[in-house]
C-alpha cells in the first residue's frame, strides 16, 4: 500500500540552483552530520548509506531534474521502498520555495507502525534543510532518528 505525502513548503533564501548543487552531490550530505555520527555514513556523488539501530540503511540518486527536483529511491537493505524527492520552485532571483515528496510501500504492519510518523519526519527534514541552507545548524534532535 503506497503512504504519498507532501511535505510543508518553505521558503528558502536561496536560488534554487543553489539548493540543487548542493543536494545533487550526496557527500554533501556527509559534511551536514555531527562529527560524532559521521563514522556510520558513507557517501559518494550518487549514493548515501548508514548503519541505524542495527540497519544499513541507503538511498541513491533516481533522477536529477536541474535546479528543479531531485529524486532518491531506496538502497541496500531499506526496510520498505520509497521514492524521497527534494522540490525546488524559484520564487525570484534569490529566494525557493522548498518541499519534500515521499512515497514509501508500506506492508499493513509498517503501516500501523511508523505510517503517522512519515509526515512529521518529512516536515522536520524540511525545516532541518531550511536552517542549513540559511547557515544555521539544525538541532541536535534532526539527528536523532530513534524519534
Amino acid at each position: 500500500m503506497a503512504e504519498e505525502i507532501c511535505g510543508k513548503t518553505v521558503v528558502i533564501d536561496r536560488p534554487s540552483y543553489s539548493i540543487y548543487t548542493a543536494f545533487s552531490d550526496l557527500r554533501n550530505f556527509v559534511a551536514a552530520i555531527p562529527e560524532d555520527k559521521k563514522e556510520m555514513v558513507t557517501a559518494d556523488a550518487d549514493t548515501i548509506s548508514a548503519k541505524v539501530q542495527g540497519f544499513e540503511i541507503g538511498m541513491r540518486v533516481h533522477k536529477r531534474t536541474p535546479f528543479s527536483r531531485i529524486d532518491f529511491e531506496q538502497d541496500g537493505q531499506a526496510p520498505f521502498p520509497f521514492l524521497f524527492s527534494l522540490i525546488m520552485d524559484p520564487m525570484d532571483d534569490n529566494r525557493t520555495y522548498f518541499h519534500i515528496e515521499l512515497r514509501a510501500e508500506l506492508n499493513t504492519m509498517m503501516k500501523m507502525v511508523i505510517g503517522n510518523r512519515l509526515h512529521d519526519l518529512v516536515d522536520k527534514l524540511t525545516e532541518g534543510i531550511a536552517k542549513a541552507a540559511s547557515g544555521e545548524m539544525p538541532d541536535e534532535a534532526f539527528f536523532d532518528v530513534s524519534r
